[in-house]
């Protein structure tokens, strides 16, 4: 869910699936709605953006996220997903361009040529659906309206009456 006063913006079922939008909340979540909407099931673990978040830096993320775990043994895949990792970083730090986004484009339709695995399958799917449901916040990035980066979450605060003297200690990192 998302924190008090915020609204959802997306969901996502995994990697491998499309973004449900706050529009498509009421969507049954079976193989064939979801299937319909561009989304699926995935593995049953949802991610969810609330109404603050930069969908520019999710798609980077994802995408990232799949170039790295591309194993290389297919040239279109792994630098393609490098080649829309670069450009959507480019985006969302202000540097990028509309050719930018014509090079994303354009590798999405050639990245899953001569594929072994579903990996690029995913990378087109979850990026081309995040820019397509959320075309503001591309141009924002476009036009130099980068939304600034998110603050740092904090730890939960006491706000049981009975733990109000016993201060908040985080676990120690790993």
């Amino acid at each position: 869910g998302t924190l008090p006063g915020r609204s959802v913006k997306a969901v996502f079922s995994g990697v491998a699936n499309g973004v449900i939008t706050a529009d498509d909340l009421d969507v049954p979540a079976t193989y064939e709605h979801l299937g319909a909407i561009g989304s699926g099931l995935g593995s049953a673990g949802l991610i969810v953006y609330d109404d603050t978040a930069d969908m520019v830096a999710v798609a980077r993320m994802f995408a990232r996220f799949l170039h790295v775990e591309s194993c290389a043994q297919c040239p279109p895949c792994k630098l393609g997903t490098g080649d829309i990792t670069a450009a959507l970083d480019r985006i969302r730090t202000g540097t990028g361009h509309d050719a930018d986004l014509g090079r994303i484009e354009e590798r999405l339709r050639i990245v899953t040529d001569a594929n072994r695995c579903y990996l690029p399958v995913q990378e087109r799917i979850v990026v081309s659906s995040i820019l397509r449901a959320f075309p503001d916040d591309v141009a924002a990035h476009l036009e130099g309206a980068c939304p600034p980066p998110h603050p740092p979450i904090q730890p939960p605060q006491n706000t049981h009456p009975a733990d109000a003297d016993v201060p908040y200690h985080p676990p120690p990192p790993p």
